[in-house]
C-alpha cells in the first residue's frame, strides 16, 4: 500500500479493494459496470445490491448508534431474519441480476452464529460480492474460519479510534485490544487457507471526540489491512449522545446515488430505499412475497426519491437533510 493520508485515504482505499477482486475475478466486470451507471444517476432494472438486516442487536452501545439508543425494534432471537425467506429473495434476486449482498443495516451481524450459511448459500447461488461491517469483537478465530471458507468477499471492521480512552468512548463495551487481536487473526486464517478473501477494511467515522487521531489511525492501519475507510458522521433519529456535525454549508445541488443502486429489506421484512439510519423512514413498505421486490424498486415512491436525487435536489427530502445534520 502506499503512503497515503488522512485527507486522500478514502478514494485511494476504495479504489484498491475493488481493484483485488476485479483482477481475481473477470466476472466482477459486469457487476462494477451497472455500479457505475448508478454512480451516475442511471435508473437499473434492478437494484445491484440487497442490503440485509439478519437480526436486530448489537452487543455495544455506541453513543452514534439508534440500536443502542431508544429503539422500538425487537432485539432476541424471534426477530431474527429466517432462512427460508432470505433463500427464496436470494434465488429471486440473483434471477434478476443483483450481484452483490451486504449482511447487517443497523446491528452487529456476527450476533448470528449461523452467519456463514448466509453467505455460502449466496455464494453458491452467484453472487460475486458479499460484505458486512462488524464491531470485530465476535472474530473470534472460529468465526474468522467460517467466514473465509463461506465465500465472504469483505468485512468492514469499525474501530475509529487509536487510543483507548477514545475507543471507550466511540465504542462502550468494547475491547480495543481484542479487536486488534481479532483482525490478526483474520489475516493469518486467511493466509493459512490461501484465500485473497476476505478483503480486510478498518473504518472511521469522525466525530468531534475523534478526529484529533484520524492521522494517527492512516499510519497505523496503512501496511497492515487491505483497506481503510473515513467516513463522516451521519446523525441518526435516535442518539444517547449529541455529537455537533461540521457540515459547513446545505450543498445546493445535493446527490446521492445510493436508491440508483441498492434497497434494504431489515429485520421486520420492510423494504428500505437505502442504507441510512434514516431509511426506516422512507419505508416503501413490507415484504410478503420476493415480486415485491421488483414492485418497490419501480414504484412511485422509488422513482420519486430518484429523480429528485439525479436533479441534484436532495436536499427538498426531510430525511435526506437530516441525514447530513441539517434540521
Amino acid at each position: 500500500m502506499k503512503k497515503i493520508s488522512a485527507k486522500d485515504v478514502t478514494t485511494v482505499i476504495s479504489n484498491s479493494e475493488m481493484n483485488s477482486l476485479v483482477e481475481s475475478n473477470p466476472s466482477w466486470k459486469n457487476y462494477r459496470e451497472q455500479y457505475d451507471k448508478t454512480l451516475r444517476y442511471e435508473k437499473i432494472d434492478f437494484p445491484v445490491q440487497i442490503d440485509f438486516e439478519l437480526n436486530s442487536s448489537c452487543n455495544l452501545t455506541c453513543p452514534m448508534c439508534p440500536i443502542s439508543a431508544e429503539s422500538p425494534k425487537g432485539k432476541g432471537p424471534k426477530t431474527w431474519f429466517d432462512f427460508e425467506t432470505y433463500k427464496k429473495l436470494i434465488d429471486y434476486a440473483v434471477d434478476k441480476g443483483t450481484k452483490a449482498i451486504r449482511l447487517n443495516y443497523v446491528n452487529e451481524p456476527l450476533i448470528r452464529k449461523d452467519i456463514s450459511k448466509f453467505i455460502f448459500y449466496a455464494k453458491n447461488k452467484g453472487i460475486l460480492d458479499i460484505y458486512l461491517s462488524t464491531n470485530g469483537v465476535l472474530l473470534t478465530k472460529e468465526m474468522a474460519e467460517m467466514l473465509t471458507i463461506s465465500g465472504l468477499s469483505r468485512i468492514q471492521i469499525s474501530i475509529d479510534a487509536v487510543s483507548h480512552e477514545v475507543y471507550n468512548k466511540m465504542r462502550p463495551g468494547g475491547d480495543l485490544d481484542k479487536v486488534k487481536k481479532n483482525i490478526e487473526t483474520l489475516r493469518s486464517v486467511r493466509e493459512n487457507l490461501g484465500s485473497l478473501t476476505p478483503l480486510i477494511r478498518v473504518n472511521f467515522v469522525k466525530t468531534e471526540i475523534n478526529e484529533h487521531e484520524l492521522q494517527s489511525f492512516v499510519d497505523e492501519w496503512e501496511d497492515v489491512v487491505d483497506a481503510i475507510g473515513v467516513q463522516e458522521f451521519i446523525l441518526p433519529p435516535v442518539s444517547s449522545t449529541k455529537f455537533n456535525v461540521k457540515s459547513n454549508a446545505i450543498q445546493e445541488n445535493f446527490k446521492c446515488s445510493i436508491p440508483f443502486r441498492l434497497m434494504v429489506i431489515n429485520n421486520e421484512k420492510n423494504v428500505l430505499p437505502c442504507c441510512s439510519f434514516w431509511g426506516e423512514s422512507l419505508s416503501l413498505g413490507s415484504l410478503s412475497d420476493p415480486n415485491d421486490l421488483i414492485t418497490y424498486w419501480n414504484s412511485k415512491a422509488m422513482n420519486d426519491l430518484r429523480k429528485a436525487h439525479a436533479e441534484g435536489r436532495g436536499m427538498e427530502i426531510p430525511e435526506c437533510r437530516k441525514c447530513f445534520g441539517f434540521s
